[in-house]
């Protein structure tokens, strides 16, 4: 029987924020990843970060806690999401605190100081669609680097991205086991817009159903080069995932890629 979630479950078990993390989030690796990537095409160390969509703000602390210099802003629309990111990981960074800045505004804003590093992670930047309104992002987000700056983006594609499709996965955490599944609810082939959800089943048959929802456009690496050219970036850089284990990422920059079920890559806007 599916039930609603009620007090009988911990706390964090009732919290959508904290399950999502859980199950999609590995805010480390994007920080070590970012600052290797900075540190073979800059030659230095990246200090500035300016993280767009950035929900509860997990990958701004982890970039602070990286090192003493850094500094992030975060930028989401969702006051909600803000708050409860802003208690749960700015507030408990102590003194460090004072190096994150998150501000609810529209991701095509220019800010200053310049950032080293824009990210656009978890497909967030789907949302900007059409192609028009993602060059016009891309712009902004130009605007907003340092001279030598780059920004980060991820994407998915491969021909099961292109169906309906319902992917539970179970994530084991220190407070129980659930699952977390993927829904691709409907996509378009004329137009590339796919609706999403995320769905989260707990102990006790208690579901969270649709506790987020994505209506985006499935865009591709060529689109993304296309539109980041057009928005006057320099060049393009495409990291591809090139591990056999599904459990193991291992993105390599590439120009050639053989097509999958399903993939994952990085993109690299070089201003």
């Amino acid at each position: 029987m599916t039930r609603d979630c009620d007090n009988t479950l911990p706390r964090t078990f009732n919290d959508r924020h904290q399950l999502y993390e859980w199950s999609v989030q590995v805010p480390v690796f994007e920080v070590q990843f970012m600052n290797r990537i900075f540190h073979q095409l800059r030659k230095r160390r990246p200090l500035h970060l300016r993280e767009d969509f950035c929900g509860t703000a997990y990958l701004c602390a982890a970039w602070v806690r990286s090192h003493r210099q850094r500094t992030a802003v975060g930028l989401d629309l969702d006051a909600e999401t803000l708050a409860w990111g802003q208690a749960r990981h700015i507030d408990r960074l102590g003194p460090a605190s004072t190096r994150v800045a998150l501000r609810r505004c529209d991701v095509r804003t220019v800010t200053i100081p310049p950032a080293d590093i824009v990210c656009a992670y978890n497909f967030s930047w789907f949302m900007v669609h059409p192609l028009q309104q993602l060059v016009d992002y891309f712009r902004q987000v130009r605007a907003s680097l340092a001279p030598d700056g780059l920004v980060f983006l991820d994407c998915y594609g491969g021909w099961e991205a292109q169906q309906e499709s319902y992917e539970p996965r179970l994530v084991e955490t220190p407070e129980g086991m659930f699952t977390y599944t993927w829904e691709q609810a409907s996509y378009n082939p004329i137009d590339n817009l796919a609706r999403c959800h995320i769905h989260f089943e707990l102990a006790g048959g208690y579901e969270l159903k649709k506790a987020f929802t994505y209506e985006w456009r499935l865009y591709t690496p060529a689109e993304a080069r296309d539109a980041l050219l057009a928005a006057g970036f320099a060049d393009c850089h495409v990291y591809f995932d090139t591990s056999p284990d599904p459990d193991e990422d291992r993105y390599r920059r590439t120009t050639r890629a053989r097509n999958q079920p399903g993939w994952l890559a990085y993109i690299v806007g070089v201003a």
